[in-house]
């Protein structure tokens, strides 16, 4: 029984543990940003790249950082779903109670995505149902669907259905200058109204990058690969399965390597051999490369936390995001909060004036204050404030805050 009770509280030490890691992720990624979520019009000549540190920073956010810590956060949620189910046991209530979480979350998402477009709350809500359809799924079709979304297939058909009968064909929608300029003017010098409006009006093309990216199939993957996990009681018995943990490291890490060769090799060799590749080949080759190259970095981050995890020099440097990824959704829109006050005009009004690498260190102070926040909050509260409000809306009742 202490065994038990000691592996428990050890999945929800993890757990939260790679939450808060994941969104040092997206607050580095976010603020390197700049919290525009969006092409800048041409007018604004390099953006966040003013000088050399600038472009390294940016070029390690996209290889080693861009893509996968949302990945990490998408496939907690899944799992997060099961950890409630389970304690339910499944019961009717629990799914009725979990769709109504779900609409909730879609109104403090859209009240996020009103400030800042890229909000991916929303996005969780929708999907967040085919949880609800698909946890009687048989284990192994549960996985099936899960990897066929995790790599992007559906995408990889898309664009290759492009590249074999529309060649040339620019697999890109056209962009239009002055609705880029339009607003970058308005979250840079427009009114807090405005900017609220504009974004209002944003939410449908958020759908439109969600598919052309393949990010909703990716993230809905995720949950269910969360899901799946959460079945086989992984993070429950972690510790058990040692080899097969270090095994997934070196098979990720062969996988990364193979991928980077493969791209050098084909859009390298293709180029020094005179061969002409179309836009939408290209997309679609390097596409399904970047995502594969994404899944097994994010694997071996993930897997990399619990090897770590187990060692004592680490344990207590790998808890410092414990309290951070328990009220990881206070921690994301409070990062948000920094960000809109930081870039847009209700606040300094800062965007596109700095660099990438000083974006980057006021990203990592600002999560550095989160830290030491969300530590003092769980010292004298029982959940995050957004937390609490959740909970409270999705129970009709006031829940218990203080300790």
């Amino acid at each position: 029984m202490e065994k038990l009770t000691e592996l428990k509280k050890d999945r929800i030490e993890i757990i939260d543990i790679l939450r808060g890691f994941a969104l040092l992720g997206i607050i580095i990624v976010h603020f390197i940003e700049q919290y525009y979520a969006g092409q800048p019009p041409d007018s604004v000549k390099n953006f966040g790249a003013h000088n050399i540190a600038d472009n390294i920073v940016q070029g390690f956010s996209g290889m080693f950082v861009q893509g996968k810590f949302f990945m990490i956060f998408s496939f907690l949620f899944g799992l997060s779903f099961f950890i409630q189910m389970d304690r339910s046991s499944g019961s009717p209530t629990f799914f009725i109670r979990f769709a109504w979480r779900l609409i909730v979350l879609f109104a403090i998402g859209f009240l996020h995505h009103l400030h800042y477009r890229g909000d991916i709350l929303t996005i969780y809500a929708i999907l967040g149902f085919s949880l609800l359809l698909c946890y009687k799924l048989p284990d192994k079709i549960l996985l099936i669907i899960a990897l066929f979304l995790v790599f992007n297939i559906p995408s990889l058909g898309v664009r290759l259905y492009q590249a074999i009968f529309h060649g040339d064909a620019n697999p890109f929608p056209s962009t239009d200058q002055k609705q880029l300029q339009l607003y970058f003017d308005t979250v840079k010098s427009g009114s807090y109204l405005n900017i609220l409006k504009t974004n209002f009006y944003e939410f449908a093309t958020k759908f439109d990058f969600q598919i052309l990216f393949g990010r909703l199939y990716i993230t809905l993957g995720l949950f269910l690969l969360g899901l799946y996990t959460g079945r086989k009681n992984f993070f429950e018995k972690w510790e058990d399965q040692l080899p097969w943990i270090k095994k997934l490291c070196k098979t990720s890490l062969w996988v990364i390597l193979g991928s980077v060769i493969f791209s050098v090799a084909f859009f390298g060799g293709t180029q020094a051999a005179g061969i002409k590749v179309s836009t939408s080949l290209g997309w679609a080759v390097g596409g399904f490369v970047y995502d594969v190259f994404n899944t097994c970095l994010a694997t071996l981050y993930v897997m990399g936390i619990l090897l770590l995890f187990r060692k004592e020099k680490w344990k207590p440097r790998l808890m410092q995001f414990y309290a951070a990824g328990r009220m990881g959704l206070t921690t994301y829109l409070m990062q948000a909060l920094f960000g809109f006050f930081i870039y847009f005009s209700p606040g300094l009004g800062l965007l596109g004036e700095m660099g990438a690498s000083l974006c980057l260190l006021i990203g990592l102070t600002v999560f550095f204050f989160q830290i030491l926040f969300s530590k003092w909050w769980l010292n004298n509260f029982r959940f995050g404030p957004v937390e609490w409000l959740w909970r409270s809306l999705t129970y009709f009742k006031v829940q218990p805050m203080i300790k």
